[in-house]
């Protein structure tokens, strides 16, 4: 029934688009769009209600075609995204081509708050879906310098940046990930309500730094930290870095897995810091399949 409907009404908009139709449509005075953009809003919820996503994705984007008609380019976009939306239920490639339209025109007005936070949910699908990695790790740094060049928008900076950082070590680009995760360190310890989680970061930046394999580098990167933030000596994250800095220099991998078994039992590593981690007890053991004394990494 709701099919039905939302049929009938993008007919009525398809005619309002063409001039009220018919031999004598010049009269009525040419396309109505504004007419034809509440007709096909309609079509696209009762499409939805039938849960005909593409169908009603094709409604906004005839939307936008109709906004695009007129004087505002902002309802262009809204319309374009609400077509994003939609169509991430059919299709991450068809959604993203109607996004990537409405973030060119959110940039273009310089709304690069809107265009920042469009951008940050492509790099959410994507990351979702474990699709197109290097995709991901580049829609987060575009969202991040989105959100650099937008007022009030910090905290989504810091957000997507730290994301970019994650998914840089993930391609082997240490230096690039290291310096994020000191740089939000340093800017976290500015600040009174983000100075705690300063900690965080330099954990991850030390991490990586041991995934380099240089021991100088990381105890002069641990002195650095503890430097910077004269907390981090008596946090759990600076215990562990500690830790595993001496268990490092030292090649000493079963200390290694003691501290982080240490660690993890009071909070748990996450992903992310235990892909990193188990490079590192490579560098320290290497995996030898016949080995009874083999570190397992848990």
């Amino acid at each position: 029934m709701a099919a039905g409907m939302a049929e009938e009404l993008v007919k009525k908009a398809d005619a309002k688009i063409k001039g009220g139709g018919g031999y004598f449509s010049f009269l009525t005075g040419g396309p109505k769009y504004e007419e034809a953009i509440d007709l096909y809003q309609q079509a696209a919820n009762q499409y939805k209600l039938a849960k005909l996503w593409q169908e009603a994705g094709n409604c906004f984007v005839q939307c936008a075609f109709c906004a695009s008609k007129g004087d505002s380019q902002s309802d262009q976009a809204n319309y374009l995204m609400e077509a994003g939306n939609v169509l991430k239920k059919v299709s991450t490639t068809a959604a993203v081509e109607q996004m990537e339209k409405a973030v060119a025109i959110y940039s273009a007005s310089g709304r690069f708050q809107q265009a920042g936070k469009l951008l940050l949910s492509i790099a959410e699908l994507y990351e979702a879906e474990r699709l197109q990695h290097k995709e991901c790790k580049e829609y987060y740094k575009r969202a991040a310098e989105m959100f650099e060049l937008a007022d009030h928008s910090e905290s989504n900076f810091t957000k997507c940046n730290l994301k970019y950082a994650e998914f840089a070590a993930k391609d082997g680009e240490l230096e690039t990930a290291i310096k994020i995760f000191e740089t939000e360190g340093e800017k976290a310890l500015s600040k009174n309500l983000l100075q705690y989680g300063a900690k965080e970061h330099f954990l991850n930046a030390g991490i990586l730094h041991m995934v380099g394999g240089d021991s100088v580098t990381i105890n002069l990167a641990v002195d650095k930290y503890r430097a910077l933030d004269p907390r981090l000596a008596g946090s759990k994250e600076g215990e562990l870095l500690e830790g595993l800095a001496a268990a490092f220099e030292s090649g000493d991998a079963d200390a290694f897995v003691e501290k982080l078994s240490d660690y993890d039992s009071i909070k748990p590593l996450d992903p992310w810091r235990t892909e990193f981690l188990v490079k590192v007890k490579e560098i320290l053991q290497p995996s030898n399949p016949n080995s009874a004394e083999a570190v397992d990494l848990s």
